[in-house]
């Protein structure tokens, strides 16, 4: 898969943790494979260069904002983006009609371009991935962390992906917490992690500069 997509999709797992994943797709099935498809591993040394993201507005992923704004970022990976039965491509940034067997409706599409590009694994700038879903885009209670060289990660966990590092003491905007890997530094230990919208990911609470292991104010993810 390509990087550009694995990112999009950490970003978004990491936004909506609740989200349906039932028409999701990545890797092209039987069917997919006897036609010409992005979700095909055909680029290069045989990268798939197109992921599908599920449609759950009950849990905030309404894939018609999603679109459009992958639209509006005009970022440069992007090929096209299909949703509710329109498509659109770099070329031009418009929607048009599609009139292909799948309406897109329970699902969006993104193709990424086929060159370097495509594995280009900075993170995808959306507002509706830095919005905090119950406050209308307050992005939560704010929070300095301490340290430097703090790292973000995709998950609430020592072992997963590195999205982002905090140079020095940052303010972050807290959208909630939840109970993960165990860290211990600096004489202290706490398995609660933060998840931090802005940044698409988690930051072990230890880091936050409050005396509370478990944040006051702060929700449960």
């Amino acid at each position: 898969m390509a990087n550009s997509l694995e990112t999009l999709l950490r970003q978004i797992n990491a936004r909506f943790p609740g989200r349906s994943v039932l028409s999701d797709g990545s890797i092209g099935d039987a069917a997919h494979q006897t036609r010409d498809s992005d979700h095909n591993p055909w680029y290069g040394p045989g990268i798939v260069t197109a992921r599908d993201f599920t449609h759950d507005p009950k849990h905030g992923l309404d894939i018609q904002q999603m679109a459009d704004q992958l639209l509006d970022s005009r970022d440069p990976r992007i090929k096209y983006v299909i949703a509710n039965r329109r498509i659109a491509t770099h070329t031009d940034w418009q929607w048009g009609p599609y009139d292909g067997p799948n309406p897109h409706e329970k699902h969006f599409h993104l193709s990424v371009v086929a060159d370097p590009l495509c594995d280009d694994p900075q993170n995808w700038q959306l507002p509706v991935l830095s919005e905090s879903p119950d406050d209308g885009g307050d992005g939560g209670t704010n929070f300095v962390t301490w340290g430097t060289g703090v790292n973000v990660r995709a998950a609430p966990r020592l072992d997963a992906a590195v999205v982002s590092v905090l140079p020095g003491p940052t303010r972050v905007a807290v959208q909630c917490q939840t109970r993960g890997g165990t860290v211990s530094t600096a004489g202290h230990i706490n398995d609660a992690w933060s998840f931090v919208p802005t940044l698409g990911g988690y930051v072990s609470n230890i880091f936050i500069d409050d005396p509370a292991a478990w944040l006051p104010g702060v929700g449960e993810c």
